[in-house]
């Protein structure tokens, strides 16, 4: 069976607070996308791309609300598979960052929250669970946020749920962005799947996203101004290297399974068990300054 999923990636500025304007400027990169490439069914966009990343409690709003309200519109006006970045959610008097998904008839097939916020600048709750959603006929994706992409907990979670495809919605504006881009290589290389980066533009922000194949090669790479990526992914190349090894020769994911060992590091409700010097390093994370996002 043919396994061949058309994805478009939109990296695009955003202006902060100016959800009207960032909702448009999306779905004018979806058009654009669509208009040279048909045969896309699954397009997304970077973190927080339609609100900004400052000033959280003022442009955080429920979900379902305005802003998926109009995702769903757009999703079902062009038939994709829709991931509109992610945006403040508003529950009560908290606050996450949750990307959701829209299918081609507008519902939403599910939302995932952020699990690693970057500490101690982001402000917003943690997830509680990684997510993946079926494209039928294709195969699995899974989500993940921005600085989720540095704990290969998540990333090998997602796996373990079926994930062939790995979306990450980040906005970087950060010098690290570089050595983010080497996590998104090492991630597939991991896992053998397909990892896609999509960051973003806006001020100081660095663009570059990626994709990357299940050999971690990168197959296409955007550079720093405004820019659609579109790529022709072969999930059944996610099998074939499972099957028979990264260049021929390394079943990291088939061994992962085989040998089901169990590591002091899946224990985090033990925290007091850890070595000194790494409990001394989780009071880092209670300073800082204002959120940055």
């Amino acid at each position: 069976m043919n396994r061949t999923l058309g994805i478009g990636v939109c990296q695009m500025h955003t202006a902060f607070g100016q959800v009207r304007q960032n909702l448009e400027a999306l779905a004018q990169n979806v058009a654009r996308i669509l208009a040279y490439s048909p045969w896309v069914k699954l397009i997304c966009a970077h973190e927080l791309c339609l609100q900004g990343p400052a000033s959280m409690e003022a442009n955080a709003e429920p979900i379902p609300g305005r802003i998926t309200e109009f995702c769903a519109d757009l999703a079902r006006k062009h038939q994709i598979y829709l991931v509109p970045g992610s945006l403040y959610e508003k529950v009560g008097d908290d606050y996450y960052n949750t990307a959701p998904v829209f299918g081609p008839t507008g519902e939403m097939l599910a939302k995932y929250r952020k699990m690693y916020p970057w500490r101690p600048y982001e402000k917003t709750l943690a997830g509680k669970e990684t997510v993946v959603f079926e494209i039928p006929g294709f195969g699995v994706v899974g989500i993940c946020i921005c600085y989720d992409i540095w704990f290969p907990e998540v990333i090998r979670d997602l796996v373990c749920k079926g994930a062939e495809l790995i979306l990450a919605p980040t906005f970087t504006e950060t010098q690290d962005r570089r050595q983010e881009l080497i996590l998104c290589q090492a991630a597939a290389i991991a896992n053998q799947c397909f990892v896609v980066s999509i960051n973003g533009l806006g001020i100081n922000a660095k663009g570059q996203s990626i994709i990357v194949d299940p050999e971690g090669n990168i197959l296409q790479h955007a550079g720093q101004l405004p820019e659609n990526l579109m790529a022709m992914l072969d999930l059944s190349r996610v099998d074939q290297v499972r099957t028979y090894g990264t260049c021929g020769i390394s079943r990291p994911v088939a061994c992962f399974l085989h040998e089901a060992h169990r590591f002091s590091c899946h224990l985090p409700s033990e925290k007091e068990s850890l070595p000194g010097r790494l409990q001394s390093c989780l009071g880092a994370l209670t300073a800082g300054t204002d959120s940055k996002v």
